[in-house]
């Protein structure tokens, strides 16, 4: 056997020793787990993500081959989604006596949640606020210092900001929660709904009249049915 060919085998023998090195591998594995954790700590990416490994969920970085594998970080669009759009009802929400902006509830598979980071990926989130007064905040019933529209307005918001990710309003029944007085939703409406008749001019940004008040006929705007409430369906 040759020299070169000698010196060829020897390097090919020390590098296959190299990549099966526990060590070897877990310094990878912790320079992975590093990148990760300085992503969050800027706040480039989110607490909640799902590991791959070599194209498995859940692997640990520790496993990860050495000659060509690769480590992945999919971080949940739907947290960071929720997290901005729940600030941005609070902002955009009017301010009096502070109630209805402190009212705003984030909800995942229709549970109070504490902890934005923690959301599953596939879950389903609501962002809604549970005044009794929402409904008519958000469709122009009550007149106010900001635009109607919050729960739209930030609907569009977030489809412009978040690709890949589907944003709805919808008026649903709500339940587990309970308002700035401390009442259980749902309200139950005590009397028929008044539809109002003003309108929000967006070119002059102020209300005008289109008709007169009249009580709405529609069947679920009655005294004695749940209120719904307008929320933002968030889905990934």
């Amino acid at each position: 056997m040759s020299f070169e060919e000698t010196l060829r085998r020897q390097i090919t023998l020390n590098t296959r020793d190299v990549l099966s090195s526990p060590a070897l591998h877990a310094l990878v594995a912790q320079e992975c787990r590093d990148l990760r954790d300085q992503a969050i700590a800027r706040g480039q990416a989110p607490k909640a993500y799902r590991t791959y490994v070599d194209g498995k969920r859940n692997g640990r970085e520790e496993n990860v081959r050495l000659d060509g594998g690769t480590v992945i970080y999919q971080f949940s669009i739907l947290s960071q989604a929720a997290y901005w759009a729940l600030s941005e009802c609070q902002k955009r929400s009017p301010v009096q006596s502070g109630n209805y902006r402190s009212s705003w509830v984030l909800m995942v598979n229709g549970v109070v949640w504490q902890g934005l980071d923690a959301i599953p990926q596939d879950a389903t989130v609501w962002i809604v606020n549970v005044t009794p007064y929402s409904r008519k905040i958000e469709t122009g019933g009550m007149r106010i210092r900001v635009p109607p529209g919050i729960v739209e307005a930030v609907r569009l918001a977030v489809m412009r900001r978040f690709s890949g990710l589907k944003a709805q309003r919808l008026y649903l029944p709500m339940s587990g929660a309970r308002d700035h007085r401390g009442n259980p939703t749902p309200y139950i409406l005590r009397q028929a709904g008044i539809a109002s008749g003003f309108s929000w001019n967006k070119d002059t940004k102020s209300w005008r009249r289109k008709h007169a008040a009249y009580v709405s006929p529609r069947m679920d705007r009655q005294a004695g049915e749940q209120l719904l409430y307008p929320t933002l369906v968030l889905t990934q």
